[in-house]
């Protein structure tokens, strides 16, 4: 779990993936990093785990703060919960090793999204571009939802951490890319979920956080995307995103970030190979999107 500016509610995160780990509770090892600016040591936090460690950064690292829990991490599965969701049900640790061990190719488990507000999956939570798709029943897929997935840590060793480049936004799908081009597969298992609720602490202004997405989905597009595809996505995507914020988010200025990233980047375009196309389209999914 990384934290930042949820000092309120991570004592209670905290409690429920205990709750959850039930009788495996001794098994489990907990990984707080603490992303807050500031001098505080939170390890108090972790009562409820007799095993756990606790990672100070001392500055706001974002999402890739992920990766200082992961390197720490010694167990064979890793599960990474954000620090205002509720990881569910009692035994759910149960559920995530089934379905590991059902599926000895699949790298990651990734969870069903539930919004604490409204108790329903957001569509932009769901882990699939067909989001007509049963949200109750599971299925292998070529993304996840970065709240409540679990990793195989053998395959976390193979292709390496995720991306530092991304401060918040669509990081899931960059890594999402690079687990199936480094022939893995995802797993979506809905008897596994986390209730999220969207705490307003740290977070940036919806409009820049907005425009922070475009710029990460046009910079994963052109590192990924076969170029016949990329018109189409750049154009498309970026209608989409305006469309969705009433015309309030700047997407000339995204656009820009996006080519000073290329440009400050060279050689970092590495399309999908035949084998993580072929697994996308067989997971019933379009490589344009």
């Amino acid at each position: 779990m990384v934290t930042y500016a949820r000092d309120h509610l991570v004592p209670e995160t905290i409690a429920q993936a205990a709750k959850v780990a039930g009788p495996r509770l001794d098994e489990v090892e907990f990984i707080l990093v603490d992303n807050n600016v500031d001098e505080t040591d939170r390890s108090a936090f972790l009562a409820p785990f007799s095993r756990w460690q606790y990672v100070k950064l001392g500055y706001n690292k974002g999402v890739s703060a992920r990766n200082d829990g992961a390197n720490a991490a010694r167990g064979s599965y890793t599960i990474f919960v954000d620090d205002d969701a509720f990881l569910n049900p009692e035994g759910v640790l149960d559920r995530y090793e089934a379905a590991f061990q059902a599926n000895p190719n699949v790298a990651i488990v990734t969870a069903r999204h539930i919004d604490h507000a409204t108790g329903v999956t957001p569509r932009a939570s769901f882990p699939h571009t067909d989001k007509s798709l049963p949200q109750d029943r599971p299925f292998k897929t070529f993304r996840f939802q970065g709240n409540g997935f679990a990793m195989r840590r053998s395959a976390f060793d193979r292709i390496g951490p995720m991306s530092e480049e991304f401060f918040y936004g669509l990081e899931e799908i960059d890594y999402a890319y690079r687990v199936v081009d480094a022939g893995y597969e995802i797993y979506y298992e809905p008897a596994c979920w986390v209730v999220e609720h969207n705490d307003p602490g740290g977070r940036k202004p919806k409009k820049e956080v907005e425009e922070m997405r475009l710029t990460n989905k046009l910079i994963i597009s052109f590192k990924y995307l076969p170029a016949i595809y990329l018109p189409l996505n750049f154009v498309l995507f970026s209608a989409y995103v305006f469309y969705l914020n009433r015309g309030q988010i700047n997407v000339f200025r995204s656009f820009g970030n996006f080519l000073k990233w290329a440009r400050e980047h060279p050689g970092r375009r590495k399309p999908l190979g035949q084998p993580a196309i072929a697994y996308i389209e067989s997971c019933g999914g379009a490589v344009w999107k």
